[in-house]
């Protein structure tokens, strides 16, 4: 089905989660690395669930360990809510 319009926003059926620990998710959205645009991804959590059962996360990239916000179009060399640091 083609909508013949587009949102930029991320929208995540929950039943594509699949948990891996408590904070780190691997996601099968279609969601690309800002940097690198690998869909090779770790997202983590970093709000509280919505009514509507979204929430916010930071993705970081397996291929080129980029960290980043989707949404807010953010990339961090730390994070303290993830606990990210370059390596």
């Amino acid at each position: 089905m083609v909508l013949p319009f587009s949102f930029p926003i991320i929208c995540i059926s929950i039943q594509t989660i699949h948990t891996l620990s408590e904070k780190i998710m691997k996601i099968e959205c279609g969601c690309h690395c800002i940097k690198c645009k690998s869909t090779d991804l770790e997202s983590n959590q970093i709000g509280e669930v919505e009514k509507d059962g979204y929430f916010d996360m930071h993705h970081t990239c397996n291929q080129c360990n980029a960290h980043f916000d989707h949404l807010a179009g953010e990339t961090f060399s730390n994070c303290e809510k993830c606990n990210y640091s370059v390596s």
